[in-house]
């Protein structure tokens, strides 16, 4: 049986106005940063769309960014490789001196460094993040979630975010670099605390303050553990990267390792976690695509990207260009940020017809789950990997498969996007 979604808070506040009564941009931008906004985010992201596809905001970084919500003008930017990533985008990061930890690690990240040193480290990393790289990973990450559903089928009911979504790519990833599993536990709070500080809105005194000590037990972490493979080397990712020599034979620097580590376990478990969660929702809410998935199992690949522009776990993307440029009809200064509200491009009409239906039969959609361009994600063939055989083994293992709850919980964060818990109910 469903039962009722939960009454928080939030659900007695003054009700959000109706994306119809929307007349500009800037109030329709100022509702969707909202966190009660989450269940409706996609009527309001429709909504921006039609009143203006780009326009001019500080509401994102407190400084102007041009705000992009259809398909054409993102891929217009995401296909640019003269745009790329600039630490000025890790502006958003900036509160003052409280959160300075965290704010000079993002800056150090693959996802905020300049052109030439992103140039350089995807080069270095590229070779072990290549989808027949990781290729060799399948059997292990299938071993992981045979064992996850054995778990789930001795129990009526399972909450998928916890026990399956997060605790396949955490396992996966933790393998790969060589993390002990017995050390997840100790720094899973570091994992949540970190994700919080990364939004975009609603950081508070008490999440800067977790960020903090959560960016400092990492690095400590990270360091220990760099110490000991160059003390004694190990057949792990983590070893291969400490020894790994750019083209003019330079290795990576210790805190551009930990930079890399941190962003590969938070990333690596985050926004895969969330869209196996987001992928069973939309399909548990498409019940025809979800047997025509059990009936033709094949359709899994397809079916993976279709959840990846349904419902996408990334929902900002950021691009900034050293030159000004035009696009859509405006002139973008140098310096000035382009802010691609993700979601928004994977639900264009223009691109997708009927985009607010999960349609695994949809010819590949060329969606922005990952990104694109010279930025596009470095773990997606891993994260394709997971999601597939995490979702195929839901749906081939199980008979039955229903959400306990109508409205699950969505987390606040507008960048990361997922439950933050889903009941389901099981039949063998």
């Amino acid at each position: 049986m469903v039962r009722p979604a939960r009454v928080s808070e939030p659900s007695r506040a003054q009700p959000l106005p109706e994306p119809a009564s929307l007349t500009s941009p800037a109030e329709t931008l100022a509702v969707i940063l909202e966190p009660r906004s989450r269940s409706e985010l996609y009527r309001y992201l429709h909504r921006l769309r039609e009143l203006a596809p780009m326009h001019r905001s500080e509401a994102l970084h407190g400084r102007p960014a041009w705000v992009i919500s259809n398909h054409a003008l993102a891929y217009e930017v995401l296909s640019n490789h003269s745009l790329g990533s600039d630490s000025h985008n890790a502006e958003i990061f900036n509160t003052g001196p409280t959160g300075e930890r965290f704010y000079e690690l993002m800056k150090r990240t693959l996802l905020y460094i300049g052109p030439e040193e992103h140039g350089r480290l995807r080069r270095i990393l590229a070779r072990f993040f290549s989808p027949r790289s990781v290729g060799q990973y399948a059997p292990r990450i299938q071993t992981v979630v045979d064992g996850l559903l054995d778990q789930a089928e001795k129990r009526a009911e399972v909450d998928l975010v916890k026990d399956l979504a997060y605790a396949l790519p955490t396992a996966v990833i933790c393998e790969i670099l060589g993390v002990p599993s017995q050390d997840v536990s100790s720094f899973h709070h570091w994992l949540n605390d970190f994700a919080r500080r990364g939004d975009v809105s609603g950081v508070t005194p008490e999440v800067e303050r977790k960020g903090e000590e959560a960016v400092i037990g990492f690095t400590e972490y990270f360091l220990d553990r760099i110490g000991e493979r160059r003390a004694q080397p190990r057949e792990d990712l983590m070893t291969q990267l400490i020894e790994v020599e750019d083209q003019n034979g330079k290795r990576l620097r210790d805190d551009e390792l930990v930079a890399i580590f941190i962003l590969m376990i938070q990333a690596g478990h985050e926004t895969t976690a969330d869209q196996i969660g987001l992928g069973m929702l939309g399909l548990l809410r498409h019940p025809d695509q979800l047997e025509l998935l059990r009936r033709e199992p094949d359709r899994i690949s397809a079916a993976v990207e279709e959840i990846c522009r349904y419902d996408s776990s990334n929902q900002l993307l950021q691009r900034v260009g050293r030159e000004d440029f035009k696009l859509g009809g405006e002139t973008v200064r140098a310096g000035e940020v382009c802010a691609i509200l993700s979601g928004a491009a994977n639900r264009d009409p223009a691109q997708f017809p009927d985009p607010d239906r999960l349609d695994i039969e949809r010819p590949r959609p060329h969606h922005f789950g990952f990104g694109a361009g010279n930025h596009v994600c470095m773990g997606a063939p891993l994260a394709r990997l997971e999601i597939k055989a995490m979702i195929g083994g839901l749906v081939s293992r199980f008979s039955g498969l229903a959400l306990v709850e109508a409205e699950p919980e969505l987390r606040v964060s507008l960048v990361l996007r997922g439950p933050t818990r889903l009941d389901l109910a099981l039949q063998s």
